[in-house]
């Protein structure tokens, strides 16, 4: 099993590598030997992980040599020198379980996943009974310039990554805090990109036999796939690893997936003509429109606004996420009309009304999740997160009126700087025009 911590550095970044990267906890005795023929009885050789080292230290978006000044130069860049300068995380696993070669290898790939935006140092250890590794976590992604979020919902998902590791490499695991699954479980089910993977997950295994075709026709929508100890990961390029059964439950364990396919053979299945779905529209109406009219009509035909002839048409995912702006614009705008915000003063005051409730029931959260660490019963503990779970619902209301607020005032910021260069615009396409 592997335990897992993160808490926040605040001075001397430096010395914070230094202590993890120590030659003296860090080295392998084994480097040079020919010893390292047991790695093969591992799973997941997808990562190109470089067995033999003279010390178990790598690092991930930074130089071997300095990552402190590649941190540095980072944190400079986007001028968020100050308050929390890293982060650092422990793993350590149980005594006996694993070799410093194996712990290493899961730290990398935990690493890679979890903080695959950050430049990261990860260092084993291996001067204690218990292997362990440490992780170095620079505050500032190097991508988007954006502060590591060190919340409830991201100590969840560090959890639940390390969980699926050890996992998929025969290693026990802890019986995690239920308060800790919820969290991560109510990530999944508010994430567009965990949905739409759900859902086309149980389309292909709707008309699908085998879990290898499963496979395959998920792959053949973009997604990436493998699995590992009965453990099925699937994922798209640049997205969350998505354990299926971690994340969605027991009916996306192989057996049950396998008992779902066996229950598909028993359907006659009449595929979908792959020719031209516009086209299969103008037989049913006679009609045949080219141009823009002839596009518009074909989007409206997958968009579902005429009859449905094909309810299980796949849409691609760009083109689904691109719908899903479209309904974030209608919600956004019944949000409006119900709230009858006509001005921007009605938005200013709806806003500060909305974040003040919201700031008041995420103390008293807090509060409650306080009591529930200090709780010595399990009563008392089952008690306070049933009250927890209460204010839950409100909580993610208030959160997502706060956003519509600040997308609207952003996007009506947009369009009145549109309107003011309206002109602006036309004059100068007009003497563009008159100099050719």
């Amino acid at each position: 099993m592997a335990t897992t911590s993160i808490w926040s550095i605040k001075n001397n970044l430096k010395q914070s590598i230094n202590y993890i990267i120590n030659p003296e906890k860090t080295i392998n005795e084994d480097y040079g030997k020919d010893s390292y023929n047991y790695l093969e009885l591992f799973p997941n050789k997808d990562y190109n992980f470089k067995n033999e080292k003279t010390h178990y230290v790598s690092c991930l978006n930074c130089s071997e040599i300095d990552p402190y000044q590649d941190m540095k130069f980072t944190k400079e860049r986007y001028f968020k020198t100050d308050g929390i300068l890293a982060f650092h995380a422990y793993q350590s696993f149980k005594e006996g379980e694993v070799t410093a070669d194996v712990a290493h290898e899961i730290g990398v790939k935990f690493a890679e996943e979890m903080f695959k935006d950050y430049e990261v140092v990860v260092a084993t250890h291996q001067n204690t009974n218990h292997i362990h590794n440490h992780f170095i976590i620079n505050s500032v992604s190097f991508k988007t310039g954006k502060k590591y979020n060190n919340n409830r919902a991201n100590l969840a998902k560090l959890r639940q990554i390390s969980d699926s590791l050890c996992e998929e490499y025969r290693l026990s695991i802890l019986d995690e805090d239920i308060s800790y699954k919820n969290t991560y479980k109510n990530k999944v089910t508010d994430n567009d990109y965990y949905k739409m993977l759900k859902d086309d997950l149980d389309n292909i295994i709707s008309y699908s036999v085998t879990i290898k075709q499963v496979i395959d026709r998920m792959k053949l929508l973009g997604y990436q796939c493998y699995s590992s100890n009965d453990i099925i990961t699937i994922y798209r390029d640049g997205y969350d690893k998505v354990r299926i059964e971690k994340a969605f439950g027991s009916d996306y364990t192989k057996d049950r997936i396998n008992e779902r396919l066996y229950s598909s053979r028993q359907i006659v299945f009449k595929p979908i003509p792959q020719k031209s779905i516009f086209q299969e529209y103008l037989s049913k109406t006679n009609s045949h429109h080219k141009g823009i009219y002839g596009l518009f009509l074909y989007y409206c035909y997958l968009l579902k606004v005429f009859p449905k002839e094909h309810p299980k048409q796949y849409l691609p995912y760009s083109i689904r996420q691109e719908i899903k702006k479209l309904d974030s614009f209608s919600e956004q705008t019944r949000f409006m009309v119900e709230n009858k915000i006509e001005a921007k003063e009605d938005l200013e005051e709806f806003a500060k009304n909305n974040y003040e409730e919201y700031r008041n029931l995420m103390g008293k959260r807090e509060n409650l999740w306080k009591k529930y660490n200090r709780a010595k019963t399990e009563e008392k503990q089952t008690e306070l997160l049933t009250e927890i779970n209460d204010i839950q619902p409100k909580i993610k209301e208030l959160r997502m009126y706060d956003n519509y607020c600040k997308e609207i005032r952003k996007r009506s910021e947009s369009i009145q700087c549109n309107l003011n260069n309206f002109d602006k615009d036309i004059q100068k396409e007009k003497d563009n025009s008159r100099s050719l």
